[in-house]
């Protein structure tokens, strides 16, 4: 190991190996500092080196490459050791090893008492491998695992005994230095494919289903207008069925007779693809690599170089990737992830979905409030994941809202979370679908098992994609929404789908910030607005930010009305009617029209869109995006873009646009379009702009563009509702070359 020493008071127990800076305390004790803020605390009863290089990278390190050297002053007393950086001062008690930390004017920063949101307290984190604050883990809190940099495998260098215990510290104290310290040191949540933002559709098909069924969905899809991009077909694809017969879930990996015709799979994956589809396959199966320790439940394991012939088979078919349906499987699921990115090769992203199994009820064994006890920290980096088997009730939206957009996800630094969506009623299944929506990932699993019997009839009434949906209002009940016998979920799937379809500049965008700083896509009200005292103490669990303009509410009940906390500093404006109200209060939200699901624009918002879809192109470029700008407050928003099927984002390869707002003079209001900074295969020259101005008052008289005076349109709101919405923007339309900046005055 070649040290490079660097100033400290006493040199002789600092070090830097190449990739962090080390600090040795005894014979037993290394803290690796990253940054001056973040270390982790290793203590190691290895019999001879005690920290050789072959452990440096555990599997929660998604940090592959050297960290930069960071100042520090060491000193010790009788009863401590004292680490200074340049934010922090740690204190190491020589008696039993506990810590203490404050900062460099003496104030303690932890421990403390303050309460955990997810892995976060007091501005400051402290984590295993396995959770935060000790959390019930199934996981081993010590390190198993390292990353071989030579084949790039995790299972390569396995410790069984438990002879590394690894802790981490992370200290903000605010929320973006929080996420991006920890997206910096975890690794950051890859972006999915660009049709990986599009709608996921699971068939639980029985065994005695077939290709038509299937094929039949796809189909359907189509013709009731309802944006769909991705399929998964589950355990029917012969996975654990042999023609009819249900066999060992996993137990086999070629196709069941009932998917060999009247197409070849070849055929059908190719039928598909021209509908603009691509397709996954369930696998209750997995390779048994070496290292196979603390797994958890794997249905049947598979001779590695078999399953991955297999596999690879089903990729050249056309197989857009798998979703590995079992539990407390991260090593394996990243064994998965890389090696199947390394065999599609750096044009691709792989498509992927694991579990990471939360939920209020599991439907199997009635256990309440199931936390993620199966998932390891570093599971973030292979995305995107489903919560597990859960119940389909009012109760059990309410527990996923808290569970995928604060506690459980959001603040525990996924974002790709997504559920079953499966409702009890046409109702229930009808909000169901307006929540994932405007989750990071939007994906239904129809037919449970355990609920309705598996037949495809009736999963396609469930899905409910058959008839007009009807809402009445229940005047023998004024707080109830009453829904008559004719009641499904179309409509409103339909409405909120095109929504998110639309809004795919505007997710795409927010998936890069996520993955640039770890700022997560779904944030809690009091990580958007931290200084409010109505919400900084996670008081409104229930509704979220979607990004920094689109407050979401998600309502998981049948009351005709729903409270929402709009927070102070600005005004709202409802999505739907462009009503306007002011921050700082709790408003009654009309819930009777179960179509709508409650949504608030902050103002000083921008929102872009592109054009109305119902599947996702590889590879295509916006031409046209409109902006829907929301005045009254100065505002931004960045628009990345890039190539949406390689990983060369990964190496820099995308542009960023910033469009911004601000009152100019004498109450009139400045657009800006920065030109579009950066560079990737197939980026535009040129673009239509559609600008948008919510001016209900009919405020602004005329517009310039740099300098040159410009008509507008009075045009309605983005209409996805196939309701009238008669709020008037003014609209410019304009023809740019992308890469040159652009200002507009309306007055």
């Amino acid at each position: 190991m070649v040290l490079a020493m660097l100033g400290c008071n006493d040199n002789s127990r600092v070090s830097y190996n190449g990739n962090s800076t080390k600090i040795y305390l005894n014979d037993t004790v290394e803290i690796a500092v990253y940054t001056p803020s973040m270390f982790r605390f290793r203590i190691s009863t290895l019999d001879s080196i005690k920290f050789p290089d072959q452990y440096d990278i555990p599997f929660l390190n998604g940090h592959l490459h050297a960290w930069e050297k960071v100042k520090c002053k060491f000193s010790e007393t009788g009863q401590s050791w004292r680490v200074k950086t340049g934010r922090i001062v740690l204190n190491v008690s020589k008696t039993d090893l506990s810590w203490e930390i404050s900062d460099l004017n003496g104030k303690k920063i932890y421990p403390s008492d303050g309460p955990i949101y997810g892995m976060f307290r007091d501005g400051y984190s402290v984590f295993d491998n396995a959770s935060a604050f000790n959390e019930p883990n199934l996981n081993s809190r010590f390190t198993h695992w390292f990353y071989n940099p030579e084949t790039g495998s995790y299972t390569d260098i396995f410790l069984e005994d438990n002879l590394i215990e690894d802790k981490y510290f992370i200290y903000g104290p605010d929320y973006p230095s929080l996420f991006k310290q920890f997206n910096d040191l975890a690794g950051p949540e890859p972006l999915l494919p660009r049709k990986g933002y599009g709608f996921f559709q699971t068939q639980h098909l029985p065994c005695d289903a077939n290709q038509e069924d299937f094929m039949e969905v796809a189909h359907e899809f189509r013709r009731r207008d309802i944006p769909c991009d991705n399929l998964i077909i589950d355990f029917g694809w012969g996975d654990a069925c042999d023609g009819n017969k249900e066999v060992v879930w996993g137990s086999r990996m070629d196709w069941s007779s009932n998917y060999l015709h009247p197409l070849s799979p070849k055929e059908m994956v190719d039928s598909l693809k021209k509908m603009n589809y691509s397709t996954m396959l369930i696998h209750h199966s997995a390779p048994n690599h070496p290292g196979r320790f603390n797994h958890g439940w794997t249905e049947t394991l598979v001779e590695e170089n078999l399953w991955w012939k297999k596999y690879k088979e089903k990729l050249d078919l056309g197989i857009a990737g798998t979703w590995q349906d079992t539990r407390r499987n991260n090593i394996t699921d990243a064994e998965i992830w890389n090696g199947t990115q390394k065999y599609i090769g750096n044009d691709r992203r792989v498509m992927f979905m694991g579990c990471r199994r939360m939920q209020e009820t599991n439907p199997w064994g009635g256990e309440l409030t199931q936390l993620p006890v199966n998932a390891m920290i570093g599971s973030r980096r292979y995305p995107f994941h489903w919560v597990g088997d859960s119940d389909f009730t009012w109760s059990e939206m309410k527990w996923q809202i808290n569970a995928i957009t604060n506690t459980h996800g959001s603040m525990k630094g996924i974002s790709y979370l997504t559920w079953d969506v499966y409702g009890k009623t046409p109702l229930i299944q009808a909000r169901m679908n307006q929540f994932v929506d405007f989750l990071g990932v939007s994906r239904s699993h129809n037919l449970k098992p355990w609920s309705i019997s598996n037949n495809i009839n009736l999963w396609k009434s469930r899905i409910v994609i058959e008839r007009d949906l009807k809402t009445t209002d229940n005047t023998g009940n004024a707080e109830r929404v009453a829904v008559d016998g004719e009641f499904t979920a179309e409509k409103s799937i339909r409405r909120h789908r095109k929504l998110r379809y639309r809004l795919l500049p505007y997710i795409y965008s927010l998936a890069y910030e996520n993955y640039l700083t770890g700022m997560p896509m779904c944030r809690p009200m009091m990580v958007q607005y931290p200084n409010d005292p109505a919400c900084n103490e996670n008081q409104w669990p229930y509704q979220y930010m979607f990004g920094k303009s689109i407050l979401v509410a998600p309502v998981f009940h049948e009351l005709k009305t729903h409270p929402i906390y709009l927070p102070k500093g600005q005004d709202w404006i409802d999505y739907w009617t462009k009503e306007k109200f002011e921050g700082d209060q709790v408003i009654q939200y009309n819930t009777t029209n179960c179509e709508q699901l409650p949504l608030l624009v902050a103002e000083g918002s921008i929102l872009v869109y592109g054009k109305e879809r119902n599947w996702i192109m590889p590879g295509e470029q916006e031409d046209t995006l409109w902006l829907e700008i929301y005045p009254g407050k100065a505002g931004n928003t960045e628009v990345y873009e890039d190539d949406g099927q390689s990983i060369r984002y990964q190496q820099g390869e995308y542009a960023k646009t910033i469009v911004s707002q601000t009152s100019g003079k004498d109450g009139g209001l400045l657009v800006s379009i920065t030109g579009a900074e950066g560079n990737f295969d197939g980026k535009l020259a040129r673009r239509a702009w559609k600008i948008r101005v919510l001016d209900p008052a009919n405020k602004f008289t005329q517009a310039t563009v740099n300098g040159e005076k410009r008509t507008w349109e009075n045009v309605s709101a983005i209409d996805v509702t196939g309701l009238a919405n008669e709020s008037v923007f003014k609209e410019i339309s304009l023809n740019l070359e992308l890469d040159k900046a652009t200002t507009i005055t309306f007055n």
